[in-house]
């Protein structure tokens, strides 16, 4: 969409020239709608309210039809079936509809003869219906996921993505976890930048020869959640970004099992069903420039808040709302590239907690407290080994610069990277700068939608007893078949 931030107006009347004339009145006699196949995927509901300013009144200044168009325009681009929209604005060369405007405007207007004009607009659109496989290899994990995704199913700007995923663990030579999610979105027929989102998931995992899991504490963990609400986005035309905010509930259902008689306090309370009801918020701006996915300039902000409204443990009881919490966490980076995109250098902020809402202690689920560790996360660790088990608080920082390899295109998304990264995982903010895990190393980076490669050498800075380092090697790849 930041592409199509063109100019959003083109006028192309003969011996006039329009920009120059804003009050020249123009009569909007014809609209043309011209996809890349011929035809509008839009329904007739739908055009008829994106559309319907211009149909009501279409007597109207040069200066209020491009105002009207460019929200139009805006309106077609919210709806998320099109990469880029054109609307020119040209003589009606259709002799009916001078007939019907000499009918209509008299001289009683006092005005001069307005211009029979016919808006066309162009719609271009990428392929809606999408199916992908993705696998997933890293130092002790391996996935496969499959990936449909349906757009305009139902003729309303909808659409339904579905997600199906499985989990190997190469230590055990065994399918230890498998998801499901499904999500649908439909844009509101009045205010098309708002869009009603539905979504539900379904995960299931084993914590067996984890590393971050003590012996005792392996367990099999379920999850369920279902959330309602609704995305407002806007155009942002000075950075060319498209802003987006959330709200909405959501319900989860926890399941703890399969726990041993010897389970540590940190899990074993845990145990069996556990539900959760809360109030979501998040906020994302994303500036970013890219060569494939490799990110070069620009900057990227996000912000969730999560607002429990009430917890229930096993089928009856009800924590008293002393134990509820809000949880935060933000996220946010900057890309700088100099010597024609040769070298980038990029800082990395990250921190979150979780706050009671009440006087007593709070009552926090494993799985929503705060993890570290891992090449996506603290290079130099082990996945969620930075601190003993999940926790209230934590922060992390990165710090890197990477260029492009010798004898390779500048728009290569194969990149060198020097990096830095410190961090910490802590239950109680007070303590939280105390002390820290810190890493640095070199990292051979390739990013693009059809693959990730991270092959990183790690140092560990810090050897603090609480951490699972890593030094040395470990690798990341991803692969997206389409």
């Amino acid at each position: 969409m930041a592409e199509a931030e063109a100019e959003l107006i083109h006028t192309a009347h003969e011996h006039i020239n329009l920009h120059d004339n804003e009050t020249k009145p123009l009569y909007i006699s014809k609209i043309v709608l011209d996809g890349d196949n011929g035809s509008s995927p839009l329904s007739d509901s739908l055009c008829r309210a994106i559309f319907g300013e211009a149909l009501n009144q279409p007597l109207q200044s040069v200066e209020n039809s491009i105002n009207i168009f460019e929200d139009i325009r805006k309106k077609l681009l919210f709806t998320g079936l099109f990469s880029d929209v054109n609307i020119t604005l040209d003589k009606d060369p259709d002799t009916t509809s001078l007939s019907q405007l000499n009918k209509e405007i008299s001289e009683s207007y006092g005005i001069e003869t307005p211009l029979s004009t016919q808006a066309k607009v162009l719609l271009k659109r990428p392929d809606y219906n999408t199916i992908s496989g993705t696998t997933t290899l890293s130092d002790d994990n391996i996935s496969l996921a499959g990936s449909k995704t349906w757009k305009n199913l139902l003729g309303q700007a909808d659409a339904e993505n579905l997600r199906l995923g499985f989990n190997w663990n190469p230590v055990t030579s065994q399918w230890d976890g498998k998801d499901a999610r499904f999500s649908f979105s439909l844009p509101l027929v009045k205010v098309p930048s708002v869009r009603a989102i539905v979504e539900a998931e379904g995960i299931q995992r084993s914590l067996c020869s984890k590393p971050f899991v003590a012996p005792e504490d392996e367990h099999v963990q379920q999850q369920y959640a279902v959330g309602a609400g609704f995305q407002k986005r806007w155009i942002c035309n000075i950075s060319k970004s498209v802003p987006l905010l959330y709200t909405g509930v959501s319900v989860v259902r926890r399941n703890l099992n399969e726990f041993k008689p010897t389970a540590s306090e940190l899990y074993a309370p845990f145990k069996g069903p556990f539900d959760k009801t809360s109030f979501v918020t998040s906020f994302t701006h994303d500036t970013r420039r890219f060569i494939g996915n490799f990110p070069l300039s620009g900057c990227q902000f996000q912000l969730n808040n999560e607002y429990v409204i009430s917890q229930s443990q096993g089928s009856s009881k009800q924590l008293n709302h002393d134990n509820n919490f809000n949880k935060t966490a933000f996220h946010l980076e900057h890309h700088a590239s100099h010597w024609k995109d040769k070298i980038t250098r990029s800082f990395q902020l990250q921190g979150g907690g979780i706050y009671p809402l009440g006087s007593e202690a709070q009552t926090v689920h494993p799985l929503d407290r705060f993890q570290l560790g891992g090449l996506n996360s603290l290079k130099g660790f082990h996945l969620n080994g930075v601190g003993t088990g999940g926790q209230n608080f934590f922060y992390k920082l990165g710090l890197s610069i990477s260029h492009k390899l010798i004898n390779t295109p500048t728009k290569s998304p194969l990149r060198l990277q020097y990096f830095f990264n410190l961090g910490n995982a802590s239950s109680d903010y007070k303590t939280i700068f105390n002390s820290y895990a810190a890493a640095t190393g070199l990292s051979l980076v390739y990013k693009t939608p059809q693959a990730l490669l991270d092959l990183t050498y790690a140092h560990p800075l810090t050897s603090r007893p609480q951490d699972l380092s890593k030094p040395g090697l470990s690798l990341g790849v991803s692969l997206t078949f389409f």
